[in-house]
């Protein structure tokens, strides 16, 4: 089993943008970060800013998943330059539900450091909720260092 990247194609993009922000929309509640009656006001605002021109908008890949000649997830990768060196962050990742359990996780971070070496890009950084255990410690294993903590105490 093998992954490989493939930029996704503009037909493919309204499905993925509309999933993708509800979501990330649903994750923001679910951290307690906005009320669920804000959260598709909030998050539509946000992906507008992030992605103005969609598939076209400069710096950004979207990446289509694929395992054995089969679509398993998305990857969402902002390009950029800061301080004369190419750096990289990841807006979205997901293994389809079906898919999970594998180690697609795991080829996908290796075949994004192999597309990323490529591009002479010499950081990737990436932002998971806490939450999320199940993919901190994946990419705990493939090598990324916590950076920063933000937390929060309810009242």
């Amino acid at each position: 089993m093998s992954v490989n990247l493939k930029l996704m194609q503009e037909h493919e993009f309204k499905n993925f943008y509309e999933i993708s922000l509800k979501e990330y929309a649903d994750e923001q509640v679910k951290n307690g970060t906005w009320d669920k009656d804000e959260a598709d006001s909030k998050g539509r605002a946000y992906f507008e800013k992030l992605l103005p021109k969609g598939l076209n908008t400069e710096g950004h890949k979207i990446f289509n998943v694929h395992s054995d000649n089969e679509k398993v997830g998305i990857l969402w990768l902002h390009i950029f330059e800061k301080d004369n060196t190419l750096k990289s962050f990841i807006y979205d990742i997901k293994i389809e539900e079906i898919h999970r359990g594998k180690g697609l996780g795991k080829e996908t971070m290796q075949a994004l450091d192999k597309y990323c070496k490529s591009h002479k890009i010499e950081s990737i950084k990436l932002h998971v909720f806490g939450h999320n255990k199940i993919a901190y410690s994946l990419y705990e294993k493939m090598g990324f260092e916590t950076t920063n903590y933000y937390m929060e105490k309810k009242l």
